[in-house]
């Protein structure tokens, strides 16, 4: 064999070890990924579809293999507390929770709190929606934002389009001024065709969102923090552009669509759900959430529907609208808090949030990414109204809505008038939030 030469040698020496690296980095890969250590195993409960939920969390995982062990599953929202308080019981909880405004009150016994010093509040306000503030405390917060769902006016365009209208209604005067026109009675005072779904609880969807919403419009805050707790504000005097007693006005204008002797007569107990009837095309305004549109398509591919957002009253000078505030809470119980928050600051951060906003119909709580793309027809409509959707916190959601059913229902069978039954509502709900 011929003798080498020194440089020979030396540049055989590198290819060499060239060769001995890639079949190391070759035996070792594992895909490419944001190269961060693994969180481990975090299970995720929720109310949000599964469906929805884990196909974003597919594709978020494919780009982050580190969440590999992240996964979630959908709990039924009517059991959804005391499903959590039994897990947890038996040390079967989940390490990451996605709840709403609605349900912290009930919840937060169960919850750990995020302190300031991993989550500030001048970075909060900077960072997310104003609507999830309702979480902040003194101390740090019970959730990290996640999603928006606003509260928006779906509406018929073949039945207004007959009634003489170009656009939907912005304003409340201007819903009841379609009345007349969009109405339908048979001889016998049947129903058959409405211009909206007010006035009842029972079989209208969204209920409690609606009378949150005309209550926060009329001025009011529903509940706030107290020296005990939280207490209901509804009976508390103000003006505003409802009126001197803008809380009766507003629960006044709610009931008078059920009443037979009101020019606005549109729904009585008698008819269907209302999102039946919009499905149906018996119902030219049905206000739902943004992330209803899907399954109203679906439910009828040939209803001819548009978004808008919610009406306000004409008077009003700060637009404001009602939502649901989705964000994630770590249980006390957590088995694995840190690769909890970790999680939920991801998911919920730049790399995840517009994800699953897409997935789920609903508008990013991260201010940064609250802009709308152009091949999406109702994120120009949604977006903007979770920018000025406002919400409260209350009793559970069955507390809630018990009492609120009995206020309406009270004053449409006589038995109460308007400001009573709203003072007997906020005795109920003073004892609730107790």
């Amino acid at each position: 064999m011929t003798n080498l030469k020194p440089f020979q040698v030396i540049i055989m020496g590198i290819f060499g070890f060239i060769a001995v690296l890639g079949l190391v980095l070759f035996a070792n890969f594992q895909g490419f990924s944001s190269g961060g250590p693994q969180v481990g195993k975090v299970l995720i409960w929720g109310t949000l579809p599964s469906s929805d939920f884990n196909s974003a969390l597919s594709t978020f995982r494919e780009a982050h293999t580190e969440y590999a062990s992240v996964s979630y599953v959908e709990q039924p929202a009517e059991t959804f507390d005391r499903d959590l308080a039994e897990a947890i019981a038996t040390g079967r909880g989940p390490d990451l929770v996605v709840i709403t405004q609605e349900e912290l009150l009930s919840a937060q016994g169960k919850l750990t709190l995020i302190p300031s010093s991993t989550l500030s509040e001048r970075d909060f306000r900077d960072d997310y929606l104003p609507i999830h503030e309702l979480y902040l405390t003194s101390n740090g917060t019970y959730g990290v934002p996640f999603l928006v769902d606003p509260l928006v006016l779906f509406y018929n365009r073949p039945i207004l389009a007959s009634a003489g209208a170009p656009r939907p209604p912005a304003t409340w005067e201007a819903v009841t001024g379609l009345a007349s026109a969009v109405n339908r009675q048979t001889d016998a005072q049947t129903v058959t065709q409405s211009l909206i779904a007010l006035g009842t609880y029972e079989n209208v969807e969204n209920a409690r969102a609606i009378l949150s919403l005309l209550f926060l419009q009329a001025g009011y805050s529903i509940s706030e923090p107290a020296s005990a707790g939280m207490r209901a504000t509804l009976s508390d005097s103000k003006e505003s552009v409802f009126g001197n007693s803008p809380a009766v006005s507003a629960l006044n204008f709610y009931t008078e669509f059920a009443n037979p002797g009101k020019t606005v007569y549109s729904w009585n107990r008698s008819l269907p759900l209302s999102r039946d009837a919009f499905v149906a095309g018996d119902l030219a305004l049905y206000l739902g959430f943004a992330s209803e549109r899907n399954d109203l398509a679906l439910a009828n591919p040939n209803l001819d529907f548009d978004m808008a957002p919610a009406p306000s009253p004409s008077l009003t000078t700060t637009r404001i609208s009602y939502g649901n505030a989705y964000a994630f809470a770590i249980p006390r119980a957590s088995k694995n808090s840190d690769g909890a928050l970790r999680a939920a600051l991801t998911l919920s951060g730049k790399d995840g949030s517009y994800l699953f906003a897409r997935a789920t119909g609903m508008a990013p709580a991260l201010r940064s990414e609250l802009a709308p793309t152009k091949d999406d027809l109702f994120e120009p409509v949604y977006y903007p109204e979770a920018l000025v959707a406002r919400a409260w916190l209350s009793p559970a959601i069955e507390e809630t809505d018990r009492i609120f059913a009995t206020m309406v229902t009270n004053v449409l069978s006589g038995r109460e008038s308007v400001a009573s039954a709203i003072s007997t509502a906020t005795q109920a709900l003073n004892a609730a939030l107790k």
